[in-house]
């Protein structure tokens, strides 16, 4: 970060707000002389991007007062002391002193080390930040870095390993139907081929006809089967207390990526609240809280650009959505590659893809209603910034550990007004009534809605059926289902994400 008074003062005002430090900045009193943070400049040494401690900033109780700092010289050689007796190896470290408030305030940033340097450690141990404070490294971590030092200069392809034990006959067929459809009608250098010399060579499968663990993720009926971590898990986190539940509607995700894309969509939007706001035309309407196209937009990126190595899909690390009370973030494994957070939101064309073949393949793949899961350009987090300034929301932050990338969505204060999402009625002349009713073990709003339907229909439907008969949006209708088809009070003939898939109830007693 390039510090100048304006962006010092924004960093103040961003942590008032959010009452307390960041993943990169942390700050001190320092009243009492240098404080002793060996973890801290180790932590920051390990980041992509470095860090920056700031001293003669009082942060208790959440004001973030300027206090101001007294012997300048004395706290940037007991700083750079520090950082080389205690850290190993020790960061660079470079000094700025502002003025705030007519108080001195120092600005020490520590450069990240070489990643062929890394880890920097403090009494042998790695640390890396995490939200406000400093953790040390996990094993698979660790890992982690050791394989992109033997790797910064030719990063291995992990999308492209072949899905061991796994065939064409693994892959969805409708999904694969229409993403040979959609690259021959992109690409006239394909358009003649086969289908397989299609999928062959925009690497779905191998030259062996074996999937590769791209074209599984991305168009295999169940790619959990054989990587359990490609599970996407949500949740909506609550404040602790004895006695509570953490999570409520806690909920797996299975399937490939235009699935999962679909459902957690359905699950993000029938979880938050909704806002009134004045149109144009002076009417008031009823929106979601958050810009969906931005929380969409930021689903598809750790879907896609998630790690793929053994150090995350071997061991287990999913993707993980929390909905709080002051934030919506998605936590994915794996870190940026060949491109900085700073470039990500700057107005420069960023794109760098994870896995390339996947990136591929993904711009070519559609949900149900149609929409590309990704469009490509590498514009989609300038967009996801512009968006939420346009509803006056605080700004998204972006968090790059270099073995995970989290991206945060800050909901309306409290003083905004909201309203729970309401149960959106079909038309009388749509929808018989039903006196009959059926019920899951954890009903959502719009069930009744959709089940009462399937009960007065002689046929079983489709998702677009639903949709029509219902009023309601496709993921809506798709969440409102998740739980009866869980039960067994809906039958599902079909994969789910096929466009040849009906719902139906089953045959009573």
């Amino acid at each position: 970060m390039n510090w100048n008074d304006e962006v010092l003062a924004e960093a103040i005002t961003e942590m008032r707000a959010r009452r307390g430090d960041t993943t990169s900045i942390e700050v001190k009193r320092a009243t009492g002389g240098v404080p002793v943070m060996p973890e801290t400049l180790a932590a920051f040494a390990n980041m992509p991007n470095g860090g920056t401690v700031i001293l003669g900033i009082d942060e208790a109780g959440g004001r973030f007062d300027v206090v101001g700092v007294h012997d300048i010289a004395a706290l940037e050689a007991g700083l750079v002391s520090i950082a080389r007796q205690t850290v190993q190896p020790a960061p660079h470290l470079d000094f700025q002193t502002f003025h705030v408030d007519g108080r001195p305030v120092l600005v020490a940033h520590v450069a990240p080390l070489r990643i062929a340097d890394k880890p920097a450690t403090v009494g042998g141990r790695s640390y890396l930040r995490q939200a406000d404070g400093d953790y040390e490294m996990h094993p698979h971590e660790l890992r982690m870095l050791e394989v992109a030092k033997l790797h910064s200069d030719e990063q291995v392809n992990y999308d492209l390993a072949r899905a061991i034990g796994r065939g064409r006959a693994d892959l969805d067929a409708d999904l694969v139907a229409d993403y040979l459809d959609s690259v021959r009608r992109h690409d006239r250098r394909l358009r003649d081929l086969t289908d397989d010399q299609i999928l062959q060579m925009t690497s779905v499968l191998n030259a062996s006809g074996e999937p590769t663990v791209a074209g599984l993720y991305s168009l295999g009926t169940y790619p959990q089967g054989q990587y359990p971590a490609l599970t996407v898990t949500a949740a909506v986190q609550l404040a602790g207390g004895e006695g509570q539940a953490r999570n409520r509607n806690l909920q797996d995700f299975t399937g490939p990526i235009p699935v999962l894309l679909e459902d957690v969509l359905a699950w993000v939007e029938n979880n938050l609240d909704t806002v009134h706001r004045y149109r144009s035309d002076g009417h008031m309407e009823e929106i979601s809280e958050l810009p969906l196209n931005a929380v969409r937009e930021l689903v598809a990126n750790a879907l896609v650009h998630r790690d793929l190595g053994p150090s995350t899909l071997g061991t287990g690390k999913q993707i993980q959505i929390r909905l709080t009370a002051k934030s919506f973030f998605i936590q994915s494994p794996g870190g940026l590659r060949g491109v900085s957070l700073a470039q990500l939101v700057s107005v420069e064309h960023a794109q760098a893809a994870v896995n390339q073949r996947l990136y591929q393949i993904a711009k070519r793949l559609t949900t149900s209603d149609g929409a590309s899961v990704i469009e490509g350009e590498g514009g989609g987090i300038r967009e996801v910034f512009r968006s939420v300034q346009d509803r006056g929301l605080p700004r998204p932050q972006l968090f790059d550990t270099g073995v995970q990338f989290k991206a945060l969505l800050w909901r309306p204060r409290s003083d905004v007004e909201t309203a729970p999402r309401p149960v959106v009625e079909a038309p009388a002349d749509r929808l018989p009534v039903e006196s009959a009713s059926l019920q899951s073990t954890a009903p959502t709003r719009n069930e009744p809605l959709v089940l009462r339907m399937l009960r007065t229909s002689p046929n079983p439907l489709t998702i677009h059926e639903l949709v029509d008969g219902t009023g309601l949006t496709i993921g809506q209708v798709r969440y409102a289902l998740s739980q009866p088809l869980r039960d067994g009070l809906v039958v599902m003939d079909g994969q789910q994400g096929s466009r040849s898939t009906r719902y139906r109830l089953p045959p009573r007693d």
